[in-house]
C-alpha cells in the first residue's frame, strides 16, 4: 500500500490550522524564514567585504562569531565608506538585531494559539528555572508578518550591496539610496521584537 504523504501532511497543516496558524499565516511564516536566511547568507559575505578579509583557503573568522557580533561587525561599516552609507550600515544592523530576535522566537519559542494574534514565546521561565537566554516573543497576526517580511527583504538587498561594495562603486550609493526603506524596517523590527511592551503600555 503506498505510503501518501500529501494526505499525511494535510492532517499535519490540518492541527495547525486549528491552531489558529491559518494557510495565510503560515504561507507568511515561510516567506519571512526564507527572506530571513537569504539576508543571513549575504550577511557573511558583507561583513567579509566591510572587513577586508581575504577568506580563500582559511576559515572565516564569521565562524566564531555570534549572531549579534556578526551584526555590529556589519554596523561598523568601513573608513572607506561615506559618512551616510556608514549610518545606513548601522542602522540596518540595529534593525537586524531586533528581527533576529524576532526570528529566534518564532523558531523556537512554544505556541500560543489565538484566534486573532497567536503568538510563540521562548525562554518563559515558566518553570521556575533560571535562563542565561532573555525571553522573547514573536506575533504572527496580520499585518505584523508583512513588517516581518518587508524588514528581512530590506536587509537582505543592503547586505547584497555591501557584499560588493568594493568590486562596484555603484554599491555605495545604492546603500545610501535605500536610508528610508532602513529607517522603517528599523521601526517594524523593533515594534515586532517589543510589541508585548508596547501592548502593555497605555497609550499604545
Amino acid at each position: 500500500m503506498p505510503n501518501n504523504y500529501e494526505e499525511r501532511s494535510a492532517l499535519v497543516m490540518g492541527r495547525l490550522f486549528a491552531l489558529h496558524l491559518t494557510p495565510d499565516r503560515l504561507m507568511k511564516i515561510g516567506a519571512f524564514v526564507v527572506q530571513y536566511g537569504l539576508f543571513e547568507t549575504a550577511l557573511e559575505r558583507a561583513v567579509w567585504t566591510l572587513t577586508e578579509t581575504d577568506v580563500r583557503g582559511i576559515r572565516p573568522f564569521t565562524e566564531k562569531l555570534k549572531v549579534e557580533d556578526v551584526l555590529n561587525t556589519f554596523g561598523a561599516g568601513n573608513a572607506k565608506l561615506s559618512e551616510k552609507c556608514n549610518a545606513v550600515l548601522q542602522d540596518a544592523s540595529l534593525a537586524a538585531l531586533d528581527l533576529s530576535n524576532y526570528r529566534n522566537s518564532l523558531m523556537h519559542g512554544y505556541l500560543i494559539p489565538s484566534e486573532t494574534s497567536p503568538f510563540f514565546l521562548r525562554n518563559p521561565g515558566w518553570n521556575g528555572e533560571v535562563r542565561n537566554k532573555k525571553s522573547g516573543d514573536a506575533y504572527v497576526g496580520e499585518p505584523l508578518l508583512d513588517l516581518a517580511i518587508i524588514s528581512a527583504c530590506t536587509l537582505h538587498e543592503i547586505a547584497v550591496h555591501a557584499a560588493d561594495v568594493f568590486s562596484d562603486s555603484k554599491n555605495e550609493k545604492r546603500i545610501g539610496a535605500l536610508e528610508s526603506n532602513v529607517r522603517e524596517a528599523r521601526s517594524c523590527a523593533s515594534e515586532l521584537r517589543y510589541l508585548r511592551s508596547l501592548m502593555n503600555e497605555e497609550k499604545f
